[in-house]
């Protein structure tokens, strides 16, 4: 059985439910939420999506969490526990779970490797010969 083209109107409603899932992905996600903003049943609605980005709604959301706390580990004070928080985990556990399978690295660890470089960098403007930014998993994914 060969795949079948999936048409443009169905992209376009998956594209609008991927960002659905990047706003919603600080809080409980549903599947069904998603499904319904792209117009398809939620088991048509993952295995499309999955097709389509390559990844998992699961996937996509959990990667967006740990963009955010990545950014927020290297750039912030925040406690591990108010980072989990905020990037949609309820359990410090599971955050830090997912967190040190997807990264390599603990959260606490994490910090400490990438805080010597942030300091590294000039304070002023005209010192500056480069500035530091976060890269998302996405962009380095094909590097790797």
């Amino acid at each position: 059985m060969g795949r079948r083209l999936i048409n443009g109107a169905t992209v376009t409603w998956l594209e609008q439910a991927r960002e659905f899932l990047r706003e919603a992905s600080s809080g409980p996600v549903l599947l069904d939420e998603a499904a319904t903003v792209a117009c398809l049943s939620p088991y048509h609605f993952h295995r499309t999506f999955t097709r389509v980005f390559g990844e998992t709604p699961h996937a996509f959301v959990t990667r967006q969490r740990i963009d955010r706390a990545k950014a927020l580990l290297a750039g912030t004070d925040l406690t591990v526990l108010e980072i989990c928080l905020a990037v949609g985990y309820q359990s410090v556990g599971t955050f830090s779970r997912r967190f040190t399978a997807l990264v390599g690295r603990s959260p606490t660890d994490y910090r400490r490797g990438v805080r010597p470089l942030l300091l590294a960098v000039p304070a002023t403007a005209s010192d500056r010969i480069w500035t530091p930014r976060f890269i998302p998993a996405c962009f380095t994914a094909g590097w790797a």
